[in-house]
């Protein structure tokens, strides 16, 4: 058995997982267990892509500007 750890639902989520519990009748931690199980079982379909320079600079110019005086704080 592993450490404990923590989970944090959003309300919602919260009460809807309330509501399987209850209608389920097994505990939060065997839920848990076999939604991460699942979960990592399955395939990703995240793909990553590599960036377009172009694209990158201007997205990163406009966040600076933005967010210049964010920026200076942290000097």
């Amino acid at each position: 058995m592993g450490l404990p750890k923590t989970v944090r639902l959003e309300d919602e989520l919260e009460k809807k997982v309330e509501n399987y519990l209850e209608a389920n009748g097994i505990r939060f931690a065997q839920l848990v267990n076999l939604a991460v199980e699942k979960f990592i079982k399955e395939p990703q379909t995240i793909q990553l892509a590599p960036v377009d320079e172009k694209d990158f600079a201007t997205a990163a110019a406009k966040a600076f500007k933005k967010h210049k005086n964010a920026m200076d704080k942290l000097k």
